[in-house]
């Protein structure tokens, strides 16, 4: 009985500190950092009020660290990022997806394309880059730019949790004018 309640004490921290939980975030600032975008081989993510620009090796690092585990209680165990792995594996200095989809509702695909059933080629690793992106970026790992005024943001940002219809919650990354630029859902509703 001593050694089951050991091993609960010992493994319980070590799924703490394996990922960020978003849920327990009610409001948290964070930064943008400067990233040197013609030494670095760098990935930009083009959303609808902001570009988000990681290190290729930061999501490199995280990629084959989730890659490698085998301990279900690891880092994000079940998440898989193939797609994302392929972009990487082109070797290029800078890579561009840009979000024609998560960002955008409806009638701005219509606007946009004529059609709402738009499909967007980034999608899958976009999708794939929801946790890993919202990481670095709570981290400072990421140099964020508001599309408005295609600025550097210097100023302080803020995670805010919101609730949704139904008993939906999610995080949003908010830039200093208050428009949401990233979302991570962490419950879902009815």
């Amino acid at each position: 009985m001593n050694k089951l309640i050991l091993i609960i004490i010992f493994l319980i921290p070590i799924q703490l500190i394996a990922q960020i939980n978003y849920d327990e975030i009610k409001s948290k600032n964070f930064y943008s950092t400067k990233i040197d975008t013609t030494n670095e081989k760098v990935l930009y993510v083009e959303m609808k009020y902001a570009i988000i620009i990681f290190k290729q090796s930061d999501l490199d690092s995280i990629l084959k660290n989730a890659d490698n585990s085998s301990e279900i209680g690891s880092f994000r165990y079940f998440e898989k990022c193939d797609n994302l792995l392929k972009l990487f594996q082109s070797n290029k200095q800078k890579i561009k997806l840009t979000d024609y989809w998560f960002d955008y509702g409806d009638e701005d695909r219509e606007k946009m394309f004529g059609n709402i059933n738009y499909s967007n080629p980034d999608k899958k690793p976009l999708g794939e880059l929801i946790y890993i992106g919202g990481d670095l970026i709570h981290d400072g790992k990421a140099m964020i730019i508001e599309k408005k005024n295609q600025e550097l943001v210097t100023k302080k940002m803020k995670i805010k949790r919101v609730n949704g219809l139904y008993g939906t919650r999610y995080v949003e990354f908010r830039l200093p004018n208050k428009k949401s630029f990233w979302r991570i859902i962490t419950r879902l509703g009815e």
